[in-house]
């Protein structure tokens, strides 16, 4: 019986106007999306390419000298585009690009000159209220989350109140067929008219981007279109339930309409909003203002140079080490240590505030579905998280060779970051870690775990809440 009532259910919708201007919609977005992002996406590999080029062309140029790559780092660590941007924008232009392994930039006594530290170059300018739904780039973010949740509740606003009106639900049930199955059935046939609906436009999507050339994705890319394929699936599913949950509540198909248009304005495009920009201005990290903590590090460690009567020597070459080039060594690792422990702090300051802002906005399935999205897109704030995480990786591996490096010369004092302390030999370019950045499966499906879980609850939540309704409505 169930199966019947989803293929009547299905016929009827199959052949309705509404599923066949669904579709017409429905695809010629998917065509805009597809489209725009080839030019896009070109540009913005010819541009990834040109940074890759001038990074290699620093570390090379530095390679001459050991300590030169001590001094200067790795360069500008810049981040990938993503393949699947298409799928979803992330308001990658409120993001920074890059981070910056890059000289300390400070200078004192003899002329010494802090070592490389890893900076978040840009980062602190993002505020929350940047980085959440802004519906301007037709992605498929868009199209799931503001059309396919409206042409959901085109297809249910009258599923249950419009056969009310009809008495066309009570003939059904007349036929001894329980509620449950009536509504499972009516259930089912609408998600699998969206879902075509959704299956379609993805695959002229996918056509036309790989006969470009654009598409070229390897396995790991492959799951993650399909992995958003099943948050959107979800996403339309939570839709559909909040759909009959207010058609059986109500008796008029029109009154049903009305409702579930307010309710789709405030999940979709006020809650998303508002929210972000509140929690943006409640929520600010405090600002530095005059000399930062690390000026004062510096000076304090300057006078306990000069404290210990060293102020007129410098450090040396010299065996056994002197004392001054021991104090140098302190001070360089202190300082560089004592350093990225501030900048790190301020950065999760900047990421708390935000991390605040998105926990406050997931009671929108809009943002919650966005979240996800981007995670597997390998888009959005949270590739941006895990693109700081590949930095940080590759900042430790650097300075690893930097130590192996010195001691593979036998020449050197092996005072590490010091400048009389360490080799000042060539180092080959091939041998020096070079910053690739990726987006790992594991971290993108483990980024979306909490937002598909989420979509499941509110998807559970409000299809019990419509079975309990319909079992208690009086035909």
């Amino acid at each position: 019986m169930l199966w019947h009532i989803v293929k009547r259910e299905l016929f009827e919708q199959v052949n309705s106007l509404r599923f066949a201007l669904a579709m017409l919609l429905t695809v010629f977005l998917m065509l805009v999306n597809a489209v725009g992002h080839i030019d896009e996406y070109k540009t913005q590999q010819a541009e990834y390419g040109q940074q890759v080029s001038a990074y290699s062309a620093r570390l090379e140029q530095n390679s001459s000298n050991l300590y030169k790559l001590v001094l200067n780092g790795p360069g500008e660590l810049y981040k990938k585009p993503s393949p699947l941007s298409f799928c979803a924008h992330g308001s990658e232009n409120n993001l920074p690009k890059f981070a910056s392994g890059k000289r300390a930039g400070w200078g004192m006594i003899y002329n010494i000159t802090g070592i490389w530290r890893l900076k978040y170059s840009g980062f602190p300018s993002i505020k929350a209220k940047d980085i959440f739904p802004v519906f301007l780039k037709i992605d498929w973010i868009l199209i799931i989350s503001n059309v396919l949740s409206f042409l959901a509740l085109v297809f249910t606003f009258d599923a249950i109140s419009g056969e009310v009106e009809h008495g066309t639900l009570r003939l059904t049930l007349s036929n001894a067929v329980a509620r449950r199955t009536v509504l499972t059935g009516k259930f089912l046939s609408s998600l699998i008219s969206l879902g075509t609906v959704f299956m379609s436009g993805v695959l002229v999507n996918l056509l036309l981007l790989y006969l470009s050339g654009t598409l070229q994705l390897n396995a790991q890319e492959w799951s993650r279109i399909s992995g958003i394929f099943a948050v959107g699936l979800m996403y339309i599913a939570v839709f559909i339930a909040l759909g009959f949950l207010i058609s059986t509540l109500v008796n008029n198909a029109s009154t049903s309409l009305v409702i579930l248009l307010l309710i789709w304005v405030i999940w979709v495009i006020l809650v998303p909003s508002m929210l972000g920009t509140i929690m943006s201005g409640l929520n600010q990290p405090s600002i530095r203002r005059g000399p930062s903590p690390a000026y004062f590090i510096r000076s304090g460690l300057r006078e306990r140079y000069i404290a210990r009567g060293l102020e007129d020597e410098a450090p040396t070459r010299k065996r056994p080490l002197t004392p001054a080039t021991r104090l140098w060594a302190e001070f360089l690792n202190e300082e560089a240590r004592e350093g990225a422990r501030l900048h790190r702090a301020y950065l999760n300051a900047q990421v708390n505030q935000i991390q605040i802002a998105r926990e406050f906005n997931r009671i929108s399935p809009t943002a919650i579905a966005q979240y996800a999205i981007e995670s597997l897109a390998g888009t959005g704030f949270q590739r941006h998280l895990n693109f700081l995480k590949n930095a940080e990786r590759h900042a430790a591996t650097f300075n690893d060779f930097l130590i192996a490096a010195d001691r593979a010369d036998p020449d050197s004092p092996h005072v590490p970051f010091v400048r009389e302390g360490m080799s000042d030999k060539p180092v080959s370019f091939e041998s020096i870690p070079k910053f690739q950045d990726s987006v790992r499966l594991g971290d993108a499906f483990k980024g979306a775990m909490l937002d598909v879980t989420l979509l499941l609850l509110f998807f559970t939540v409000l299809f019990a809440a419509a079975h309990v309704s319909f079992q208690r409505k009086e035909i």
